[in-house]
């Protein structure tokens, strides 16, 4: 392979070993694989017989092909030791969190739909904290303290999850997956072909238990089902459906309810052929849901998953439902949708099933999703969000393969401003889990949060590339933002097209390309939550509203300083800037790095910034921006990942 003198030098793998540990095997192995399966290894011309060498590049595309497929999923080729895996770089195995019906929501599965700004998770280090606080006793570092004491027991669960993940050796708890081989799918709501209404709620029950058993299987990559949800009815055109959403397949079905016999039929169709690869039914006592559920779990594994090319190894079956009482209650949760009026209704029936079931991990999961949303959108604050943290680590406690779980744990502590805690918990997420796209998009998130924009673009380049359709991933857009690169930022924002989210992103990136007019227009449909900013956008751009920019003004200092969440007072800040509120700005902006979001390059480069940079208040943000970024960084050397 030849290299231009202007482009970077190709990464080489030097030897036979480094090439086995590119791979996570043995060298007898991948020598087979050159062998048998035209693994592209060089020779060294001139040299001792045997040397050779690799480039990276040409490895990564030998994993797409047909060769490659057929030499890797052999599961009786020998393997290196988990520790030794975590400590190169590979790609393969997948893992996204178990899909529901909600507005949209984070790479850890908490929505943002509300507020728009972050997506969810926690985690935490006892001396993290310590190193990042204010050394003084004010308020704020008192508020502080409390928040590192609440997550000490969340980053020791995360801790206990990933040791266990590598004691275990993730590829005997997985399996061996076809790496870089990831078979996407969507599992759309099912039709309710009987007239009983009270069996409505499994509509979307039974769609999102076979999303998370197929969540378990290293080859797939399941689309969230709030992307999958807008695809209903009878009629509906699959292909166009699966060519939308960038699947290769699509998972449908239907039930009915007759007398007290519950059928339900699941189908899977491929998107490239537009036919038919699987269709299995199963028929149970209408009121026997757990036994419901283990038929459907048999036929997804035993049919579904061979039928749509996943892998065949074995994978880690996770709790299992004990009261049919309470396995109901979490199936029912599961139809509500995330907003404030039937979020206390689905409050209620967690926690009665996790009342009358204890040991049920992915109802404790379901439960710390919904204190989130109590949290984040309904006023609860940090009380609740402490909630959300011990369902959380109950839920890792029961199963410690719920990376959602471990991803939301980390990602909370990020929300809250305890960045070194979270840095930590995310770093060993990543290395226990390098083939997971959630793990390097929460490892992004956390970076984000920290200012290092050129990390945290990297980590967002790795979670789209393992998993391209993800709408989870779509806060990554804020990286790209405070980059200068719209068009990247954009890319992210489409992954989320059609919502209130995606309008209200739209806007600012609209504004800072100096086009107020098209963001005017984006915003037409959005919601008038003070943490979308909807009001305060109208008031802004459009001079007819320009009255109500005081008011507006307020109401989301009030929002955004009231809310755990650190990065709206960041975003908002930056809002209040352009439009002119300079005394809004930058209380909301020094609150912002206060609590440790480090935006100091965001600060220095942020086009809606224009009006702020050059007073003598701005350059004391950036000077404690730096501050900020520096006590973080010296935390980070102190305790490498």
């Amino acid at each position: 392979m030849t290299q231009s003198a202007s482009s970077p030098p190709e990464r080489r793998l030097e030897s036979w070993k480094e090439i086995a540990a590119f791979f996570g095997r043995d060298e007898r192995t991948v020598r087979r694989w050159e062998k048998e399966g035209a693994l592209p290894v060089h020779r060294v011309p001139g040299a001792a017989k045997g040397r050779v060498f690799a480039y990276v590049s040409e490895l990564d595309l030998w994993l797409s092909t047909p060769q490659a497929l057929r030499s890797t999923t052999s599961l009786l080729e020998p393997q290196v030791s988990p520790v030794q895996i975590s400590q190169v770089q590979r790609r393969g195995y997948h893992w996204i969190a178990p899909a529901h019906e909600s507005e949209p929501t984070s790479a850890t599965g908490a929505t943002s739909a509300e507020s728009g700004d972050s997506d969810p998770a926690s985690g935490a280090n006892a001396s993290a904290l310590e190193t990042l606080a204010p050394d003084s006793a004010t308020p704020t570092t008192k508020i502080k303290r409390t928040v590192w004491i609440a997550g000490l027991a969340a980053g020791l669960a995360i801790v206990t999850a990933v040791a266990w993940l590598r004691g275990t050796g993730w590829k005997q708890v997985f399996g061996n997956p076809d790496f870089g081989v990831l078979h996407s799918v969507a599992v759309l709501p099912f039709q309710n072909a009987g007239s009983d209404k009270d069996a409505d709620f499994l509509r979307l029950a039974l769609p999102d238990e076979v999303a998370n058993v197929l969540s378990c299987v290293p080859s797939l990559s399941i689309r969230p089902f709030a992307t999958t949800s807008r695809y209903i009815g009878p009629n509906l055109d699959l292909q166009q459906a699966g060519r939308e959403m960038g699947v290769a397949s699509i998972v449908t079905g239907h039930y009915l309810v007759a007398g007290d016999q519950l059928e339900v039929t699941l189908e899977a169709v491929d998107v490239a052929n537009n036919r038919s690869v699987w269709r299995d039914t199963v028929s149970v006592a209408a009121s026997d849901k757990i036994a419901m559920r283990e038929q459907i779990t048999s036929q997804v594994r035993q049919g579904l998953v061979p039928a749509i090319g996943g892998s065949s190894a074995p994978w880690e079956a996770g709790t299992r439902p004990q009261s049919e009482e309470a396995y109901d209650l979490y199936l029912r949760s599961i139809a509500l949708p995330h907003d404030v009026a039937p979020k206390n209704d689905a409050i209620a029936m967690l926690e009665r099933a996790v009342g009358i079931d204890p040991g049920y991990a992915p109802a404790w999961a379901a439960l710390g999703m919904r204190y989130y949303y109590d949290a984040i959108f309904g006023g609860g604050g940090e009380a609740i969000l402490k909630r959300s943290d011990s369902a959380f680590e109950r839920a890792l406690a029961l199963d410690p393969n719920l990376i959602s779980a471990a991803g939301a744990l980390i990602t909370n502590q990020a929300d809250r401003g305890n960045i070194g805690t979270a840095y930590v918990q995310a770093s060993a997420l990543v290395k226990g889990r390098p083939e997971s796209a959630s793990a390097h998009f929460v490892l992004g998130y956390v970076l984000r949060y920290a200012g290092l924009l050129d990390e945290a673009a990297r980590e967002c380049d790795a979670a789209i590339k393992l998993d391209r359709g993800n709408y989870q991933f779509r806060s990554c857009s804020w990286v790209f933002i405070r980059l200068g690169e719209p068009q990247r930022a954009m890319d992210f924002v489409r992954l989320d097209a059609g919502s209130d989210w995606a309008a209200r992103q739209t806007a600012f990136i609209l504004i800072g390309r100096d086009k107020p007019a098209e963001a005017l227009q984006s915003i037409q449909r959005m919601s008038h939550n003070p943490l979308m900013g909807h009001d305060l956008l109208q008031a802004c751009l459009d001079p007819l509203s320009a009255s109500q920019l005081e008011g507006s003004t307020r109401a989301v200092e009030t929002a955004a300083l009231a809310g755990v969440d650190v990065e709206p007072r960041y975003v908002f800040g930056t809002l209040l800037s352009y439009c002119g509120q300079k005394d809004a700005a930058l209380r909301m902006l020094r609150s912002a790095i206060e609590h440790n979001y480090c935006a100091y390059q965001s600060l220095r480069f942020d086009p809606l910034l224009v009006k702020l940079r050059g007073t003598p208040e701005f350059s004391e943000l950036v000077s404690e921006a730096e501050e900020c970024q520096g006590r973080f960084l010296a935390q980070r050397e102190q305790n490498p990942h």
